[in-house]
């Protein structure tokens, strides 16, 4: 029979989660999300502006910067839409995925038609996710030019749309949305440092009851569309803020609560070594692509590329240094990304002296979380404020008032340092929470911070080395 303080311990534990605000709660929110027709709704009307999105980068020339054209897809997607999603990820987290067109296409057609086979167990991991996110945009400034040719835009989301119908043709539930999306893989990694969190009430009253409607649905809502269980959920990553629980639950033991930005971090168990390569990735490709945008680092690099290829590049332009140069792109972004995961890894293992290296490098790589974020928040800084004029400035125009706005480029560099040393800084916290939840002594912990403490400091000291370099 268990003791009076492990009784009493169980009773606080529970009182606890139960007594945590529910935002459900706030006014008529949860009618609103259990309404059947709202979610189809905001499915739709972002759906339209997909379409729209879609059209005008259709017949857009290929090319802005030489050949005009429509910048009306790219500044959506690349200024607006992509820059926006990532500033509010702290906030908001997954919440984008219940409004996505993409996901919902999948749906659509998984009611008129699909075999709903089981999607196959060996690859039920984020590697593909992993693989077309670092593609994407490893690849984007020499060979997709995505943020400056509109074509590419439309037809990068033409073939995710596609990949979402065929999935859903083939496959039960959501296996795009929990698989394959790149989009929805990064925002799941980075939600972990929302301030919210779906999760049950109480898991005792999930535990007595012995019908799972959040799991196999009902008549009010739909089955977890990402296999997900809100009693034994404990980080963001997975869970796409559908709402269907919500309405399926009859207990009424679902909320959605506030909390401290990171809890998942430091409190979850569960790693996995394709997200911990990802953070690295994310960190290297964006620290890249701010180091391009800097005449000093850019031509180190196209010298380097023109120093490698079997022909003049200078002299003759033709598909084959094009082709070089797109090959270079690829291949560079590989090579330090796997070199900086590789660093990690190594470090890991001489300090914890191959304690069970491969874990604990996993484990140790989420504190790089926050660093990954204040990376990838920085290089979408200038952008966001680009698309966000652009949206001014066409308000404006149509009361007729000419609203111009100019960039300035110092504040930026400014506020992208402030971006990377907060990033940083919650590195090292993390890095110290987690290696004392993992060590087994003093001497551990020291050697697991300082893995975290050097690794972030060399990408502390490269990030600030380039955003001090003149902007081109």
């Amino acid at each position: 029979m268990p003791s009076k303080s492990v009784l009493s311990s169980q009773v606080r534990k529970e009182y606890t989660e139960t007594e945590k605000s529910d935002l459900l709660d706030v006014y008529f929110f949860k009618d609103l999300v259990r309404n059947r027709f709202f979610r189809p709704a905001i499915n739709v009307i972002f759906f339209i502006v997909l379409s729209i999105i879609i059209y005008f980068g259709l017949i857009s020339e290929p090319d802005l910067r030489f050949q005009g054209g429509i910048p009306f897809a790219t500044t959506m997607i690349w200024d607006i839409w992509h820059p926006l999603l990532v500033f509010t990820l702290i906030i908001f987290g997954r919440l984008w995925c219940f409004a996505c067109p993409i996901g919902a296409v999948g749906d659509w057609t998984q009611s008129v038609f699909s075999l709903k086979k089981k999607y196959p167990e060996k690859y039920r991991n984020l590697w593909i996710a992993v693989i077309f996110f670092l593609f994407i945009f490893a690849a984007e400034r020499h060979l997709f030019m995505f943020t400056r040719n509109p074509p590419n835009t439309a037809y990068l989301l033409l073939f995710f749309t596609g990949l979402a119908v065929v999935m859903g043709a083939v496959y039960e539930k959501r296996s795009f949305c929990r698989y394959i999306c790149p989009i929805g893989l990064v925002i799941g990694v980075f939600s972990m440092l929302s301030a919210i969190e779906l999760r049950c009430k109480s898991k005792k009253t999930c535990h007595d009851h012995p019908v799972k409607e959040c799991v196999i649905g009902n008549r009010a809502g739909k089955a977890c569309p990402v296999n997900e269980f809100p009693q034994t959920m404990e980080r963001n990553n997975h869970c796409i803020m559908c709402m269907e629980c919500v309405k399926s639950c009859s207990k009424d033991n679902i909320r959605i609560s506030p909390r401290l930005p990171g809890a998942d971090i430091v409190k979850s168990r569960r790693t996995y070594p394709d997200e911990a390569y990802l953070v690295h990735g994310i960190i290297i490709i964006f620290l890249f692509v701010l180091g391009m945008e800097r005449l000093q680092f850019r031509n180190v690099i196209i010298d380097f590329v023109r120093s490698t290829a079997p022909f003049d590049t200078v002299t003759y332009y033709s598909f084959f240094v094009n082709y070089w140069r797109n090959m270079w792109a690829i291949i560079i972004f590989a090579l330090i990304t796997l070199g900086a995961v590789g660093l990690m890894y190594l470090s890991t293992r001489a300090a914890l002296s191959g304690k069970n290296t491969k874990q604990k490098f996993t484990d140790l790589s989420y504190a790089f979380i926050p660093l990954s974020l204040s990376v990838y928040l920085a290089e979408n800084t200038f952008r966001l404020l680009k698309g966000l004029f652009f949206i001014a400035e066409t308000i404006g125009g149509f009361f007729g008032r000419v609203w111009e706005f100019a960039i300035n480029f110092e504040t930026i560099n400014q506020l992208q340092i402030i971006l990377l040393s907060a990033g940083f800084l919650f590195t090292v916290w993390a890095g110290y929470i987690i290696s004392r939840r993992i060590s087994y002594g003093k001497k551990e912990l020291q050697q697991g911070m300082l893995v975290v403490g050097s690794i972030a400091t060399v990408y502390l000291l490269i990030g600030m080395k380039i955003l001090t370099l003149p902007i081109i």
